[in-house]
Parts: structure tokens; sequence; C-alpha cells
């Protein structure tokens, strides 16, 4: 698209310079051409700016990724063990797996997460982790019934995995199901 705009720049001030040039045609057709060469670099310099974020930006404009999952049982948690979201409410762009509590980016962009929990009756430490680093942590304190929620906003490249796991070096806790869900989308 870029080269067509540059030739007919390039057409035009050539079509100018020989209708109103005269005498100076050549001249002006000079100064056509170093315009035209500056404005080529320029568009150059834009494009490497942009590099690969602006290519990854573009490529995602068609594409929807959504997902809304629920966990139906409580579950007592070991250290890092993940939390496994069984009930999918939406799952668009297939990118999350309810039987691994996986959600797998299918293409560079940028993510919003965010993760609701209760507790039954012990406090409950939870993170959101991205392959294997923290994103967010959460917490619901020891009470009855008490709520914690986490969020996170983050750059993934195709094929990223995050998820939300059990606190590293807690001891046993226990997520309430049925007041428990985890959603993400491609922004």
């Amino acid at each position: 698209m870029k080269y067509i705009f540059i030739s007919l720049l390039f057409i035009t001030c050539i079509s100018i310079a020989l209708v109103y040039g005269g005498d100076d045609c050549c001249r002006k057709i000079g100064k056509a051409k170093a315009a035209l060469l500056e404005a080529i670099e320029t568009l150059q310099k834009t494009n490497r700016l942009l590099g690969e974020a602006g290519s990854a930006i573009h490529s995602n404009i068609l594409i929807q990724v959504a997902f809304h999952a629920r966990l139906t049982q409580h579950v007592t948690l070991g250290t890092t063990q993940t939390v496994i979201y069984d009930h999918v409410i939406t799952n668009i762009g297939k990118a999350y797996n309810q039987h691994t509590g996986h959600f797998t980016a299918p293409c560079n962009g940028i993510y919003f997460f965010a993760c609701t929990f209760l507790q039954t009756s012990t406090s409950l430490m939870l993170q959101i982790v991205q392959n294997s680093s923290e994103i967010s942590r959460g917490h619901a304190p020891r009470g009855g019934s008490i709520a914690g929620s986490m969020n996170a906003v983050i750059y993934l490249h195709k094929g990223d995995v995050v998820k939300v796991r059990h606190y590293p070096g807690r001891r046993l806790e226990t997520i309430r199901g049925d007041w428990s869900f985890f959603t993400g989308y491609l922004l």
C-alpha cells in the first residue's frame, strides 16, 4: 500500500513539473525526486519504530478472545496447585482449557485477567501466573466466607500460559465452589 502511494506521489510530481516546468523542468524534477526520497526515508523510519508492536496490534484487529469460567466444587489446594475453573460460561476463541485451568494466548497482544474467589473458613491466598511468573496475587482473610480478588493487564506472546494457582509455601487452604470465577480477554 505504501509503495502504491509513493509511486502515485512520484508520478504526480513529475506530471506537475512537466506541465508547469518549462525551462526549469529538470531542476524541478530533481527537487521532486529529493522530496520523494525524503518521504520514503520517513516512512521507513516510522515502519522500523512501529516494529513488532505495530504489526501485532494490526494482526489482532479481527481476533476475538474472551473467557469466563466458574469453579463448581470446593477444592482443598496444596502449594502451587492450579485452580481448575471447570464450568466454562464463555470461551470465545477456545483459549481456556477447563480440564487444566490454563489459558493459552492464541496471539500476541495485551490481555486483561480477573479472578474472584471465596474461602470457606481459613484464609486463602492465590496468584495469577504467566508461565511460571506471578503477575497478580489475592488474599481472602480468615473468617466466614470472605471474598478475595485479583486482576492484571499484561502483554502476552502467542503460546504464553496464564493460570490461577495456590500461593507457594502455603498450607492446605480451601477455595469455595460456585462463588469463584476466572475471566480474561484480549484488549
